[in-house]
Protein backbone atom coordinates (compact mmCIF):
# COMPACT_ATOMS: atom_id res chain seq x y z
CA UNK A 1 0.00 0.00 0.00
CA UNK A 2 1.47 3.36 -1.06
CA UNK A 3 1.39 6.12 1.54
CA UNK A 4 1.23 9.61 0.05
CA UNK A 5 3.95 11.88 1.39
CA UNK A 6 3.25 15.30 2.84
CA UNK A 7 4.53 18.29 0.85
CA UNK A 8 7.25 19.04 3.39
CA UNK A 9 8.53 15.46 3.13
CA UNK A 10 8.70 15.70 -0.67
CA UNK A 11 10.52 19.04 -0.45
CA UNK A 12 12.94 17.58 2.10
CA UNK A 13 13.69 14.59 -0.15
CA UNK A 14 14.21 16.75 -3.25
CA UNK A 15 16.58 19.11 -1.44
CA UNK A 16 18.49 16.26 0.19
CA UNK A 17 18.89 14.55 -3.20
CA UNK A 18 20.31 17.66 -4.86
CA UNK A 19 22.61 18.39 -1.93
CA UNK A 20 23.87 14.82 -2.07
CA UNK A 21 24.47 15.03 -5.84
CA UNK A 22 26.21 18.39 -5.56
CA UNK A 23 23.70 20.36 -7.63
CA UNK A 24 23.16 22.35 -4.43
CA UNK A 25 26.83 22.63 -3.40
CA UNK A 26 28.21 23.24 0.07
CA UNK A 27 27.98 26.90 1.04
CA UNK A 28 24.84 27.60 -0.99
CA UNK A 29 22.49 29.83 0.96
CA UNK A 30 18.87 28.66 0.91
CA UNK A 31 16.11 31.14 1.63
CA UNK A 32 12.61 29.83 2.27
CA UNK A 33 10.99 32.19 -0.24
CA UNK A 34 13.52 31.39 -2.98
CA UNK A 35 13.17 27.63 -2.57
CA UNK A 36 9.39 27.90 -2.48
CA UNK A 37 9.41 29.88 -5.72
CA UNK A 38 11.78 27.40 -7.42
CA UNK A 39 9.62 24.40 -6.50
CA UNK A 40 6.27 26.21 -7.01
CA UNK A 41 5.02 25.50 -3.51
CA UNK A 42 4.02 27.65 -0.57
CA UNK A 43 6.57 28.59 2.06
CA UNK A 44 5.20 26.47 4.91
CA UNK A 45 6.35 23.04 3.60
CA UNK A 46 9.72 24.52 2.60
CA UNK A 47 10.24 25.96 6.08
CA UNK A 48 9.41 22.60 7.64
CA UNK A 49 11.66 20.74 5.18
CA UNK A 50 14.63 22.98 5.93
CA UNK A 51 14.06 22.53 9.66
CA UNK A 52 14.22 18.76 9.18
CA UNK A 53 17.40 19.01 7.12
CA UNK A 54 18.88 21.24 9.80
CA UNK A 55 18.06 18.66 12.47
CA UNK A 56 19.76 16.04 10.28
CA UNK A 57 22.90 18.18 9.89
CA UNK A 58 22.48 18.52 6.12
CA UNK A 59 21.99 22.30 6.29
CA UNK A 60 22.84 24.85 8.95
CA UNK A 61 20.61 27.64 10.16
CA UNK A 62 22.12 31.06 9.51
CA UNK A 63 20.34 33.40 11.87
CA UNK A 64 17.31 35.12 10.34
CA UNK A 65 18.81 34.92 6.85
CA UNK A 66 17.88 31.31 6.12
CA UNK A 67 19.98 28.17 5.85
CA UNK A 68 23.32 27.19 4.33
CA UNK A 69 24.14 23.85 2.74
CA UNK A 70 26.63 22.02 4.96
CA UNK A 71 27.41 21.89 8.64
CA UNK A 72 29.16 25.25 8.94
CA UNK A 73 28.43 28.82 7.90
CA UNK A 74 31.38 30.33 6.07
CA UNK A 75 32.05 33.90 5.01
CA UNK A 76 31.88 33.06 1.30
CA UNK A 77 28.41 31.51 1.36
CA UNK A 78 26.56 32.36 -1.83
CA UNK A 79 22.97 32.76 -2.94
CA UNK A 80 22.72 31.58 -6.55
CA UNK A 81 19.60 32.01 -8.65
CA UNK A 82 17.93 28.67 -7.99
CA UNK A 83 16.04 28.92 -11.29
CA UNK A 84 19.37 28.73 -13.12
CA UNK A 85 20.54 25.61 -11.30
CA UNK A 86 19.90 22.35 -13.10
CA UNK A 87 18.24 20.66 -10.14
CA UNK A 88 17.33 16.99 -10.23
CA UNK A 89 13.55 16.86 -9.85
CA UNK A 90 12.55 13.18 -10.18
CA UNK A 91 8.99 12.75 -11.40
CA UNK A 92 7.92 10.26 -8.76
CA UNK A 93 8.97 12.54 -5.94
CA UNK A 94 7.88 15.89 -7.36
CA UNK A 95 4.63 15.12 -9.16
CA UNK A 96 2.71 16.71 -6.33
CA UNK A 97 4.97 19.77 -6.45
CA UNK A 98 4.46 20.39 -10.15
CA UNK A 99 0.78 21.14 -9.70
CA UNK A 100 -0.13 21.74 -6.04
CA UNK A 101 -3.80 22.33 -5.31
CA UNK A 102 -3.64 26.12 -5.48
CA UNK A 103 -1.72 26.06 -8.77
CA UNK A 104 -4.30 23.81 -10.36
CA UNK A 105 -6.94 26.53 -10.07
CA UNK A 106 -5.11 29.85 -9.86
CA UNK A 107 -4.91 30.28 -13.65
CA UNK A 108 -8.59 29.43 -14.00
CA UNK A 109 -9.60 31.97 -11.35
CA UNK A 110 -7.32 34.57 -12.93
CA UNK A 111 -8.87 33.97 -16.35
CA UNK A 112 -12.42 34.23 -15.02
CA UNK A 113 -11.59 37.48 -13.25
CA UNK A 114 -10.00 38.89 -16.40
CA UNK A 115 -13.11 38.00 -18.40
CA UNK A 116 -15.25 39.96 -15.94
CA UNK A 117 -13.35 43.14 -15.03
CA UNK A 118 -13.72 44.94 -18.40
CA UNK A 119 -17.40 45.15 -17.49
CA UNK A 120 -17.24 46.47 -13.92
CA UNK A 121 -16.16 45.89 -10.32
CA UNK A 122 -16.72 42.50 -8.68
CA UNK A 123 -16.57 41.17 -5.15
CA UNK A 124 -14.93 37.76 -4.78
CA UNK A 125 -16.44 35.20 -2.43
CA UNK A 126 -13.80 33.12 -0.67
CA UNK A 127 -16.34 30.47 0.27
CA UNK A 128 -17.71 30.60 -3.28
CA UNK A 129 -14.30 29.62 -4.68
CA UNK A 130 -14.12 26.78 -2.14
CA UNK A 131 -17.51 25.45 -3.24
CA UNK A 132 -16.98 25.99 -6.96
CA UNK A 133 -13.61 24.22 -7.15
CA UNK A 134 -14.14 21.81 -4.23
CA UNK A 135 -11.00 22.99 -2.45
CA UNK A 136 -10.15 23.91 1.11
CA UNK A 137 -10.12 27.38 2.60
CA UNK A 138 -6.31 27.14 2.83
CA UNK A 139 -6.00 26.50 -0.92
CA UNK A 140 -8.41 29.34 -1.71
CA UNK A 141 -6.47 31.78 0.44
CA UNK A 142 -3.24 30.76 -1.31
CA UNK A 143 -4.89 31.44 -4.68
CA UNK A 144 -6.10 34.86 -3.55
CA UNK A 145 -2.71 35.71 -2.09
CA UNK A 146 -1.01 34.84 -5.39
CA UNK A 147 -3.48 36.98 -7.37
CA UNK A 148 -2.99 39.83 -4.93
CA UNK A 149 0.78 39.61 -5.40
CA UNK A 150 0.24 39.90 -9.16
CA UNK A 151 -1.91 43.00 -8.67
CA UNK A 152 -4.99 41.27 -10.09
CA UNK A 153 -7.13 41.80 -6.98
CA UNK A 154 -7.21 44.07 -3.93
CA UNK A 155 -9.08 44.48 -0.66
CA UNK A 156 -11.62 47.21 -0.01
CA UNK A 157 -12.06 49.05 3.30
CA UNK A 158 -14.23 46.23 4.61
CA UNK A 159 -11.49 43.69 3.77
CA UNK A 160 -13.51 42.14 0.95
CA UNK A 161 -11.58 40.88 -2.06
CA UNK A 162 -12.32 43.08 -5.08
CA UNK A 163 -11.46 42.76 -8.77
CA UNK A 164 -11.78 45.49 -11.38
CA UNK A 165 -12.52 47.67 -13.06
CA UNK A 166 -10.28 47.40 -16.10
CA UNK A 167 -10.15 51.07 -17.03
CA UNK A 168 -8.51 53.06 -19.81
CA UNK A 169 -6.15 54.51 -17.17
CA UNK A 170 -5.07 51.00 -16.17
CA UNK A 171 -4.42 50.12 -19.80
CA UNK A 172 -2.34 53.31 -20.18
CA UNK A 173 -0.24 52.45 -17.13
CA UNK A 174 0.35 48.88 -18.28
CA UNK A 175 1.21 50.10 -21.77
CA UNK A 176 3.92 52.33 -20.30
CA UNK A 177 5.40 49.31 -18.53
CA UNK A 178 5.26 47.15 -21.65
CA UNK A 179 6.95 49.80 -23.78
CA UNK A 180 9.85 49.90 -21.34
CA UNK A 181 10.37 46.21 -20.67
CA UNK A 182 8.90 44.02 -23.43
CA UNK A 183 11.00 45.23 -26.41
CA UNK A 184 14.14 45.01 -24.26
CA UNK A 185 13.15 41.49 -23.20
CA UNK A 186 12.62 40.49 -26.83
CA UNK A 187 16.04 41.86 -27.80
CA UNK A 188 17.62 39.72 -25.07
CA UNK A 189 15.68 36.60 -26.06
CA UNK A 190 16.23 36.93 -29.83
CA UNK A 191 19.70 35.34 -30.09
CA UNK A 192 18.47 32.11 -28.50
CA UNK A 193 15.28 31.72 -30.54
CA UNK A 194 15.03 28.65 -32.74
CA UNK A 195 14.80 29.88 -36.34
CA UNK A 196 12.60 26.96 -37.35
CA UNK A 197 10.11 27.99 -34.69
CA UNK A 198 10.26 31.60 -35.88
CA UNK A 199 9.57 30.43 -39.46
CA UNK A 200 6.50 28.52 -38.27
CA UNK A 201 5.20 31.62 -36.46
CA UNK A 202 5.77 33.75 -39.57
CA UNK A 203 3.83 31.22 -41.63
CA UNK A 204 0.88 31.33 -39.22
CA UNK A 205 0.80 35.13 -39.41
CA UNK A 206 1.01 35.04 -43.22
CA UNK A 207 -1.75 32.44 -43.47
CA UNK A 208 -4.00 34.52 -41.24
CA UNK A 209 -3.41 37.53 -43.49
CA UNK A 210 -4.58 35.66 -46.58
CA UNK A 211 -7.48 33.88 -44.91
CA UNK A 212 -10.89 35.05 -46.03
CA UNK A 213 -12.69 34.35 -42.76
CA UNK A 214 -12.34 36.46 -39.62
CA UNK A 215 -9.87 35.25 -37.01
CA UNK A 216 -11.42 33.01 -34.40
CA UNK A 217 -10.73 33.50 -30.70
CA UNK A 218 -8.45 30.44 -30.69
CA UNK A 219 -6.52 31.66 -33.74
CA UNK A 220 -6.05 35.08 -32.18
CA UNK A 221 -4.82 33.53 -28.93
CA UNK A 222 -2.29 31.45 -30.86
CA UNK A 223 -0.92 34.45 -32.75
CA UNK A 224 -0.67 36.57 -29.60
CA UNK A 225 1.03 33.73 -27.76
CA UNK A 226 3.51 33.30 -30.62
CA UNK A 227 4.76 36.88 -30.47
CA UNK A 228 4.33 37.87 -26.84
CA UNK A 229 5.00 34.60 -25.01
CA UNK A 230 6.88 32.08 -27.16
CA UNK A 231 9.31 34.66 -28.53
CA UNK A 232 10.25 35.58 -24.96
CA UNK A 233 10.58 31.98 -23.78
CA UNK A 234 14.42 31.90 -23.95
CA UNK A 235 14.65 34.64 -21.30
CA UNK A 236 16.78 33.49 -18.38
CA UNK A 237 15.69 36.40 -16.20
CA UNK A 238 12.47 34.95 -14.85
CA UNK A 239 11.57 38.07 -12.90
CA UNK A 240 11.72 40.11 -16.09
CA UNK A 241 9.52 37.54 -17.83
CA UNK A 242 6.99 37.76 -15.00
CA UNK A 243 6.87 41.57 -15.20
CA UNK A 244 6.15 41.32 -18.93
CA UNK A 245 3.38 38.75 -18.41
CA UNK A 246 1.71 40.80 -15.70
CA UNK A 247 1.56 43.83 -18.01
CA UNK A 248 -0.07 42.02 -20.94
CA UNK A 249 -3.65 42.73 -19.89
CA UNK A 250 -4.58 44.01 -23.35
CA UNK A 251 -4.86 40.33 -24.39
CA UNK A 252 -8.02 40.11 -22.31
CA UNK A 253 -9.72 43.01 -24.08
CA UNK A 254 -8.79 41.77 -27.56
CA UNK A 255 -9.93 38.23 -26.78
CA UNK A 256 -13.28 39.43 -25.41
CA UNK A 257 -13.70 41.74 -28.38
CA UNK A 258 -13.27 38.75 -30.69
CA UNK A 259 -15.89 36.90 -28.64
CA UNK A 260 -18.54 39.62 -28.71
CA UNK A 261 -17.79 41.14 -32.15
CA UNK A 262 -17.84 38.23 -34.57
CA UNK A 263 -16.53 40.13 -37.60
CA UNK A 264 -13.62 42.54 -37.23
CA UNK A 265 -10.47 43.35 -39.17
CA UNK A 266 -7.10 42.32 -37.71
CA UNK A 267 -5.02 43.13 -40.81
CA UNK A 268 -2.99 45.87 -39.10
CA UNK A 269 -2.16 43.64 -36.14
CA UNK A 270 -1.07 40.79 -38.40
CA UNK A 271 1.19 43.05 -40.48
CA UNK A 272 2.79 44.35 -37.28
CA UNK A 273 3.34 40.81 -36.02
CA UNK A 274 4.88 39.74 -39.30
CA UNK A 275 7.31 42.67 -39.28
CA UNK A 276 8.59 41.72 -35.82
CA UNK A 277 8.99 38.10 -36.92
CA UNK A 278 10.77 39.17 -40.12
CA UNK A 279 13.47 40.82 -37.99
CA UNK A 280 13.72 37.83 -35.67
CA UNK A 281 14.17 35.54 -38.67
CA UNK A 282 17.45 37.30 -39.52
CA UNK A 283 18.61 37.52 -35.89
CA UNK A 284 18.01 41.28 -35.82
CA UNK A 285 17.01 41.69 -32.19
CA UNK A 286 17.33 45.48 -32.27
CA UNK A 287 15.06 45.76 -35.32
CA UNK A 288 12.58 43.34 -33.78
CA UNK A 289 12.47 45.44 -30.61
CA UNK A 290 11.79 48.60 -32.63
CA UNK A 291 9.04 46.87 -34.61
CA UNK A 292 7.54 45.58 -31.36
CA UNK A 293 7.45 49.10 -29.92
CA UNK A 294 5.50 50.25 -32.98
CA UNK A 295 3.10 47.30 -32.59
CA UNK A 296 2.54 47.97 -28.88
CA UNK A 297 1.68 51.62 -29.55
CA UNK A 298 -0.76 50.76 -32.36
CA UNK A 299 -2.30 47.90 -30.41
CA UNK A 300 -2.79 50.12 -27.37
CA UNK A 301 -4.90 52.53 -29.40
CA UNK A 302 -6.99 49.64 -30.74
CA UNK A 303 -7.39 48.15 -27.27
CA UNK A 304 -8.62 51.42 -25.73
CA UNK A 305 -11.23 51.77 -28.49
CA UNK A 306 -12.32 48.16 -28.02
CA UNK A 307 -12.71 48.63 -24.28
CA UNK A 308 -15.28 51.35 -25.00
CA UNK A 309 -17.19 48.97 -27.26
CA UNK A 310 -17.19 46.21 -24.63
CA UNK A 311 -18.79 48.61 -22.15
CA UNK A 312 -22.00 48.26 -24.20
CA UNK A 313 -22.20 44.57 -23.26
CA UNK A 314 -23.26 45.03 -19.66
CA UNK A 315 -24.18 41.48 -18.65
CA UNK A 316 -21.29 39.10 -19.30
CA UNK A 317 -21.34 35.51 -18.11
CA UNK A 318 -19.39 35.49 -14.85
CA UNK A 319 -18.16 32.87 -12.42
CA UNK A 320 -20.57 31.99 -9.56
CA UNK A 321 -18.15 33.24 -6.89
CA UNK A 322 -18.26 36.79 -8.31
CA UNK A 323 -20.84 39.45 -7.44
CA UNK A 324 -21.01 42.58 -9.53
CA UNK A 325 -20.87 45.78 -7.46
CA UNK A 326 -20.73 48.43 -10.20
Amino acid sequence: MNVQKAYYEIVRDVLALNIGEGTLPKGTRLYVAAVADRLSVSRSPVKRALELLSDEGVVTRDGARGYVVGQTVEDDTTRPNLHLLDLHLPGNETAALVAPSWEMIVQKVDQELMNAIPFGIYQISESGICDHFKVSRTVTREVLARLHDRGTIAKDRASHWIAGPLSARMLDDLHDIRQIVEPAALDRAAPALDLGMVAAMRQRAASALTAEETLTEDMLDRLETDLHVTCLSPLRNLRLAQVVRNAQLSFVVNRLFATYIARHDETAMLLEHRLVLDHLAIRDGTGAAMALRHHLDADHIRTRDRLKVLAVFGDPAIAPYLTRLV
